[in-house]
């Protein structure tokens, strides 16, 4: 498995009123590493050059889109310091991608099979049992079905209908609000999601 990426503010922070917030990701893709292998510390090397970084690779786009999209604000309102603002605002929350192994050299690559799911159960009730997220935000529409039907059977009925923006789920007693985000890739606007996840987190 990946381990994931927790932020120095994981918690505790101004977004979502200091709610504990986990984004998942669907899948690593590495010309590094072969297809189907475990790099546990891959996450956390992506989001440390993520921060260290002044350049700007396509890739990143996804991750800022997130960070804008958290935050409210555009990168020229994010403050930089010695860093891009956008890296602060990850500070704030933890990621985690759900298929535990390498799935592809690039993006455009493979698609997770039914396998690569069933696979990713145990490693994610790992992540949540450490983690305890408060909010869970889904990124793309293929993953959030697969990862409601494979944690939380009975909270839909079909799954995969779902058109909602957001969904309560219980693990041990404790609600978790998932939150059902279109993959901020491509044809993405921050500035509609974070009006999708600010009215979604109205009462938490």
């Amino acid at each position: 498995m990946f381990e994931p990426w927790v932020g120095q503010n994981y918690g505790n922070s101004s977004l979502l009123g200091g709610k504990r917030i986990l984004v998942v990701g669907e899948s690593h893709h590495s010309l590094e590493h072969p297809v189907n292998s475990e790099v546990p510390d891959l996450t956390q090397r992506v989001m440390e050059h993520y921060g260290r970084t002044q350049e700007r690779g396509k890739w990143m786009r996804t991750l800022d889109n997130i960070a804008w999209t958290l935050s409210g604000q555009k990168r020229l309102d994010l403050v930089a310091s010695v860093h891009r603002g956008e890296f602060s605002v990850w500070q704030s929350v933890a990621f985690y991608n759900y298929v535990p192994v390498i799935l592809a050299d690039s993006a455009r690559g493979n698609r997770p099979t039914a396998k690569h799911f069933q696979m990713a159960v145990e490693p994610f009730e790992k992540v949540l049992r450490v983690l305890r997220p408060e909010v869970l935000i889904i990124c793309g529409y293929g993953l959030f079905p697969n990862v409601i039907r494979n944690h939380w059977p009975t909270s839909l009925v079909k799954p995969w209908d779902f058109s909602g923006e957001f969904l309560d789920v219980l693990r041990d007693d404790q609600k978790i609000r998932c939150i059902r985000m279109l993959h901020p890739s491509t044809s993405f606007s921050h500035s509609r999601w974070h009006t999708v996840i600010s009215n979604a987190s109205v009462d938490l």
